[in-house]
């Protein structure tokens, strides 16, 4: 049994988000109409993907792409490309959501539309309320 993980926190975090993925998935999926239902399992599938990519890096190289690449865990700075403001998020699991800390989960519309994202990547953020055209400024692994 390979223990490396154990003495990397980093990738010990990133196999407990895939051992949490693999286990609760379905019970929030279960919470979304069907259509999008679909699209947010989708984007799960493919950060599980990312992430197993993730874990088959060495640990040097898995340190420097965490400080690229916005993962459950990461603080994320957006700017809002029409104002130039910055707004700084914190994708969570759904039992570590604080609204007014902006720590939102990776099943919400916008933690959803964050993960995976990379820093310098721009793309159209779709709320409830607009879109937005934003920029990831930065992100790092809390």
């Amino acid at each position: 049994m390979n223990r490396s993980h154990m003495s990397n926190p980093p990738r010990s975090r990133l196999v407990d988000q895939l051992v949490f993925l693999d286990k609760q998935m379905t019970m929030f999926l279960d919470s979304y109409p069907s259509q999008q239902k679909i699209q947010v399992h989708k984007s799960i599938k493919q950060y599980v993907k990312i992430l197993e990519r993730l874990l088959e890096l060495d640990d040097v190289n898995l340190v420097k792409t965490l400080s690229k690449v916005t993962v459950i865990g990461s603080n994320i700075t957006i700017c809002y490309e029409e104002e130039g403001s910055n707004e700084l998020f914190t994708v969570v699991l759904p039992t570590e959501i604080d609204p007014d800390q902006n720590r939102i989960s990776l099943f919400s519309p916008i933690g959803n539309q964050l993960l995976s994202r990379s820093t310098g990547e721009t793309f159209i953020l779709q709320t409830p309320e607009a879109e937005y055209s934003v920029r990831i400024v930065g992100t790092v692994l809390s």
